[in-house]
């Protein structure tokens, strides 16, 4: 499926928004990194690349393999509007998520999130 049929797909959510500022067209790999803490008390570890489709000052929309847990915290290299830095790690928090069936290809996620703050650069 093209970049452009799965975009056709993307659920936006049906709540009011609460949203103050603009979101800003933007279509762009970048990588994630997630941590779950399972029953057995380990940490499980995964990573991947997720899709931006759009993005404001509060947040983003991402499309992922993966649904990550509503309320779930992860990092993600994401585009800085505020510099001119390509992209910087932010810490995100999972706002909302959709499932976006493609089919016998299996399924995409739509995830809501909002920053949370920039992880600083080592110097």
């Amino acid at each position: 499926m093209t970049a452009s049929k799965l975009l056709e797909h993307v659920d936006m959510p049906t709540h009011q928004e609460h949203r103050s500022s603009k979101r800003i067209p933007l279509i762009q790999p970048c990588p994630y990194e997630l941590s779950r803490v399972p029953g057995g008390g380990g940490v499980e570890l995964s990573h991947g690349y997720a899709l931006t489709v759009n993005i404001s000052s509060g947040g983003m929309l991402l499309l992922m393999p993966q649904a990550p847990d509503e309320r779930q915290i992860f990092e993600v290299q994401a585009p800085s509007l505020r510099t001119q830095a390509k992209s910087s790690t932010k810490l995100v928090e999972v706002c909302w998520t959709r499932q976006l069936p493609m089919g016998a290809e299996g399924s995409m996620h739509s995830v809501g999130v909002r920053f949370l703050f920039e992880v600083p650069t080592s110097q």
